[in-house]
């Protein structure tokens, strides 16, 4: 497995296909078509309108899933949400959360980070609201807020991340990395 020396000290990045039963991955060779996954390529799939499905632990410790819109500042995954909602209250009782974005014009494009939320704020929540608006909508204003709902951003450090990139005309020819078709 190798490390990218782009990403944050903290943050593992893990380039391996899915384990099959009885077989463990030592060392990866990604093929053409496939790229290994670093900091440029998750701050990619965070910068396009794809959705983020966010994951946080419920109290009984299962997992609630929600698809958001999603940002990244610096080394920082940001979600906003309402000071109310689940996924808010979750996390004050157990701050770690996981995230799957998928890109929409390359489903192949992908990434899967495990983190804890570390900074839970309403500070410039409003802002960053519009923000994602103008990104995900075409208009800075996010008309189904409802006035009585305080937003708050939910700051998120990564500290693994697992992800694949492969070219768009690979998966029209069915190409799998992992499995090299015999003829």
């Amino acid at each position: 497995m190798q490390r990218d020396n782009n990403i944050v000290n903290s943050v593992e990045i893990v380039n391996v296909p899915p384990a099959k039963d009885d077989e463990v991955f030592d060392e990866v060779d990604v093929p053409s078509g496939a790229s290994e996954l670093d900091k440029k390529d998750i701050q990619h799939v965070f910068q396009g309108r794809n959705l983020a499905f966010v994951s946080t632990l419920s109290e009984d410790g299962s997992p609630h899933i929600t698809p958001m819109w999603a940002d990244m500042e610096g080394d920082l995954i940001l979600i906003n949400t309402f000071e109310t909602s689940v996924k808010s209250e979750n996390i004050t009782k157990d701050p770690r959360i996981a995230i799957s974005v998928v890109e929409n014009n390359n489903p192949y494009n992908m990434v899967s980070i495990k983190g804890r939320v570390i900074e839970h704020t309403t500070e410039g929540a409003d802002e960053h609201l519009k923000k994602l608006a103008k990104r995900y909508l075409g208009i800075g204003k996010y008309y189904y807020r409802e006035p009585n709902r305080r937003r708050v951003i939910l700051k998120i450090k990564p500290e693994k991340a697992m992800g694949l990139s492969i070219h768009p005309a690979f998966y029209f020819l069915a190409y799998s990395p992992w499995n090299r078709h015999k003829v």
